[in-house]
């Protein structure tokens, strides 16, 4: 009998760690460092910070992000943590965000991610009937990277051969319409390819630089065209109903405030960039690369319903604030 009474105490805290971990929501976590990147850090902090939100979480790491995101459709998982462009199908307006040519630096897009998580006019298009986007966090500026600068214009992507993902809808028909000959690759394959002399052009975030050791491809005569194609993010997507009520206007707001935190490690990124790789576009490829951008979105939202037009305006409304003059201005076509 003493035996039994001195064990109780740890039978119940025991007990109660394991309702704990049964009450406790799951979220598939991508990062290709694992638990020692940047990405996986950032949802730890994230997780400790739901408790104040009225969640406990349990993440689990995954280095394959499309393993994380079907791990989160089977319904394994209550949340997940990737990259816009891979979750795009559920949530079409939270998406939009990393629409072709839709925020041009960054100074701008620190504003409009505030705006959107923090806003509540915003609130509804985070609301995707099933699930609910609840964070998006900035994974760096997409640039097209080439092995010649003399492809480094879009009429000169007239035949090339770019590589072309799977899932990235925006991304195959930016290499369509610039006449380029897209070739199947994944993000396994990508880096080797471009280096090999295998693909001409690649669309890729600076902080791919180093892990892909793409200054193999680069060269001496290649570079990187410094007017990014468009803006990744890192998603929070959650199942309706498997976190408390107002759960996602706090992360959102939390996401929101962690901006910077994200931007260290893609400015970090960027720095690690060799000053002489960057190629800055002439006025004239400039104005060409954003008519392009236009007509990307506007295709992107009225054919293929893959942009969200309430998404697309504030983006307009933002690039116009910040620069008047820019020819879409006088335009009302967004």
């Amino acid at each position: 009998m003493n035996l039994s009474m001195s064990l109780l105490p740890a039978l119940l805290l025991a007990l109660a760690s394991t309702a704990r971990a049964a009450d406790a929501a799951t979220v598939c976590v991508y990062d290709p460092a694992g638990r020692t990147g940047f990405m996986y850090k950032m949802a730890e902090s994230w997780a400790v910070n739901a408790q104040s939100w009225g969640a406990s979480v349990e993440l689990r790491p995954y280095t394959d992000e499309a393993t994380a995101v079907n791990d989160f459709t089977a319904g394994s998982c209550d949340g997940v943590m990737a990259s816009g462009v891979r979750i795009q199908r559920y949530n079409v307006a939270a998406y939009t965000v990393e629409a072709v040519g839709g925020v041009p630096d960054y100074a701008l897009l620190k504003p409009v991610l505030t705006a959107l998580q923090t806003k509540s006019a915003y609130a509804p298009i985070f609301d995707a009937g099933d699930y609910e986007t609840v964070g998006i966090w900035p994974l760096g500026a997409v640039y097209v990277m080439v092995r010649d600068r003399s492809f480094a214009s879009i009429g000169a992507m007239s035949g090339k051969r770019i590589a072309s993902l799977d899932y990235d809808k925006a991304g195959a028909l930016a290499i369509q319409r610039m006449g380029g000959i897209g070739v199947a690759a994944d993000l396994a394959t990508l880096g080797p390819a471009f280096n090999n002399g295998e693909l001409d052009v690649v669309f890729l975030p600076a902080t791919a630089y180093t892990p892909f050791e793409l200054w193999h491809g680069i060269g001496d005569k290649g570079g990187i065209i410094t007017s990014p194609l468009l803006q990744v993010t890192y998603q929070v997507l959650v199942h309706n109903g498997k976190f408390p009520e107002g759960f996602g206007t706090k992360s959102r707001a939390y996401v929101a405030g962690d901006f910077d935190t994200a931007m260290k490690a893609i400015q970090a990124a960027e720095d690690a960039v060799p000053a002489t790789s960057w190629i800055t576009p002439t006025p004239a490829a400039q104005a060409e690369l954003d008519s392009f951008s236009q007509k990307m979105r506007l295709e992107l939202r009225d054919q293929q319903h893959s942009y969200d037009g309430r998404v697309l305006s504030l983006l307009k409304k933002a690039r116009c604030n910040a620069d008047p003059a820019r020819a879409e201005c006088a335009q009302n076509l967004e």
